[in-house]
């Protein structure tokens, strides 16, 4: 991968700051083995969205030899279509991220020749809209914003649905 013989294809599953100073949560020992998670649902990457700093590398950063357009996005129901292209003089490999309300849903990897593009469906979960309440997982009715791109914070296209 450092010569450029093989694309790299993974991308980040944790959010890194610039400096400590900057997360938005540092406390994480448990006291009496509990972790109080002070920001809510706002964990993680979201934790980062919501505190308006912004990292050095995002949830879902990832690098590759090559550029890439988002071009379409058709969302119905649980189904999101995605069209990317590959914008750059070599082949390579993308990985579409699929956020539902600011959350990753669903992903797939696509891979293309220089100018050539591609369509990829993610099939959302049934989780993606839903909510914990009272001891139970609750589906959220109403309109949601699916969104796809590169990592967490790089919304290339979005849609929306209803459930």
């Amino acid at each position: 991968m450092l010569f450029g013989d093989a694309e790299p294809g993974g991308r980040l599953p944790t959010t890194w700051p610039r400096r400590l100073a900057d997360a938005p949560v540092v406390n994480v020992t448990p006291v009496d083995g509990v972790v109080a998670y002070e920001e809510g649902t706002s964990i993680g990457y979201r934790a980062w969205q919501r505190s308006g700093r912004a990292p050095a590398f995002w949830f879902g950063h990832g690098l590759g030899y090559t550029t890439w357009s988002y071009d379409s996005i058709a969302a119905e129901g649980t189904t999101v279509t995605v069209a990317v292209t590959n914008t750059g003089d070599r082949p390579g490999r993308e990985v579409v991220q699929v956020y539902v309300d600011r959350a990753l849903a669903g992903f797939d990897v696509v891979e293309a020749a220089p100018g050539e593009s591609v369509l990829t469906t993610v099939f959302l979960p049934e989780r993606a809209f839903q909510v914990w309440e009272e001891g139970g997982w609750r589906t959220v009715e109403g309109v949601h914003t699916v969104e796809a791109g590169r990592h967490a914070a790089d919304p290339r296209l979005s849609a929306t649905v209803t459930i």
